[in-house]
């Protein structure tokens, strides 16, 4: 019998899907784990949007699929990242209409239908081929295909810009130039007389990297779900198998403007790593699992096999328990842990006690305070880098893990206004650094225990999340 693998020979992932799909695209491609069965929703065109807070492997999925249909002929996925796009110019498109919600929503549908000829140009099977080969070339002509994007959205936003459509349809006649209403109305026509057998995937990611503090941004990314929706819809009266999929954090969904966005719930999968506990039953230890039986199958289970040993460390009697209680329970926060314990332990049996204590403390000083942290950069114009070096001091030295934001304001008197404050406190419980106290109800509301519903507001005292406060030692009560 094979003696067990020793701890610190196991590969846990990497903290960025990106960087696994480059670096170790097996740990992705056969080690998946399909929480909540999210790449299957995409690949059988049932899931349109992918929900979940950032780390929660939004991106996983759908790199995931990108890995698992290369080299196959009929499956398409355009991963398209809005890192940096500027989304709020989309809604400044002057598409020939009025403003207001419709012409962002209309803008999309332009921006995504083009996507999905480019993605159609691949396909070698689709129908009629001279007809779409002829649509793609009037595109280039037209400036409509584009190596750069974002310069285009904002050209275009800024000045009027019509196309000649009467080469390819004489609805138009001798009119001087197309409205880009026009020209997106064209493009879905087309697509009633395209075959194939073909499946096309457009997915969006990237939208985690905005703050949405823009009023234009907030329109922008409603109309951007109306003309998902819209689209996905026509695709399926066209009988063509394609689907356009965002990835977006679940607050954010929540609070979209439109009307029909409830619409999309169906369509929806919620990338909520809550279900099922914080102990040895949390879907998290089987995906680590997964990642680690590509190299090592002769590993069965990481809790039985490293974690099963009784502990007595504070209220916690389980290591399992003991270990998540100091992540947001996402992916992320559970393969960094890992490796901040292969780190402190290499043996082939269970984590000793001491080197799981080492290990979380290093893992809460070194990583989940800057994970945090991090995401404050940007949030608030006003709010320059030495306000907010005073704003993570006041939140290093609270009186204890459970604070008022009367502690906050005082400590930064004359340094930040309250609604800096305030805006600075609400990422920080977004991201999951902060929960909302409910005395009454003895519970603590966070974010990543309970992906939708959970609200922020300053009436109530703030929890500092229990990395937090091992990091930053601060006590339990006053």
């Amino acid at each position: 019998m094979n003696a067990p693998v020793p701890f610190r020979e196991l590969h846990f992932g990497h903290l960025d899907a990106s960087q696994e799909a480059a670096e170790d695209p097996d740990l992705l491609r056969d080690g998946y784990y399909d929480y909540r069965e999210a790449a299957y929703g995409v690949a059988s065109g049932s899931a349109f949007v992918l929900l979940g807070p950032k780390g929660s492997g939004k991106s996983a999925v759908l790199e995931h699929l990108r890995l698992r249909w290369e080299g196959e002929w009929d499956r398409f996925i355009t991963r398209w990242d809005l890192r940096g796009f500027p989304v709020s110019d989309v809604t400044q498109i002057k598409m020939g209409q009025s403003g207001g919600a419709s012409r962002s929503q209309a803008a999309w549908e332009l921006l995504l239908l083009v996507k999905i000829y480019e993605s159609l140009g691949q396909d070698q099977g689709a129908e009629p081929s001279n007809e779409l080969a002829r649509i793609l070339a009037w595109m280039r002509q037209q400036g409509l295909l584009s190596t750069d994007w974002a310069a285009s959205v904002t050209k275009w936003a800024f000045r009027e810009f019509k196309v000649d459509l009467k080469v390819l349809s004489a609805t138009f006649g001798d009119t001087s130039g197309a409205t880009p209403l026009e020209v997106a109305g064209f493009l879905r026509q087309k697509l009633r007389e395209v075959r194939t057998e073909s499946q096309h995937v457009l997915a969006i990611d990237g939208l985690d990297s905005f703050f949405f503090e823009v009023d234009d941004e907030w329109s922008s990314l409603g109309g951007l779900m109306q003309a998902l929706l819209s689209l996905n819809l026509h695709f399926r009266e066209c009988g063509l198998k394609f689907t356009i999929v965002a990835a977006l954090r679940s607050d954010i969904f929540d609070l979209l403007p439109g009307g029909e966005n409830n619409k999309l719930k169906p369509n929806a999968v919620h990338l909520d790593w809550h279900a099922h506990g914080i102990g040895q039953d949390n879907h998290l230890w089987r995906l680590l699992t997964s990642k680690v039986q590509v190299h090592r199958p002769q590993v069965g289970n990481i809790v039985s096999q490293y974690l099963s040993r009784p502990i007595a460390i504070g209220p916690h009697t389980e290591m399992t328990t003991y270990l998540l209680e100091h992540t947001r329970l996402l992916p992320r926060d559970a393969v960094a842990l890992m490796g901040y314990l292969q780190k402190c332990y290499g043996g082939n049996k269970d984590i000793p006690e001491n080197n799981a204590k080492e290990a979380v403390r290093r893992y809460c000083e070194e990583y989940f305070v800057g994970e945090v942290t991090d995401n404050l950069s940007g949030v608030v114009e006003t709010v320059t880098p030495r306000k907010l070096a005073s704003f993570k001091d006041a939140l290093r030295s609270v009186p204890s893990k459970i604070f008022s934001f009367s502690d906050i304001e005082r400590e930064l008197d004359g340094e930040l206004d309250k609604s800096e404050i305030r805006d600075l406190l609400r990422q920080m419980f977004y991201t999951g650094g902060i929960g909302i106290f409910n005395r009454n109800a003895n519970y603590t509301d966070f974010v990543f225990r309970k992906i939708a519903g959970a609200a922020f507001t300053t009436s109530r005292d703030f929890v500092l999340h229990e990395a937090l406060v091992k990091a930053w030692n601060r006590p339990h009560h006053n």
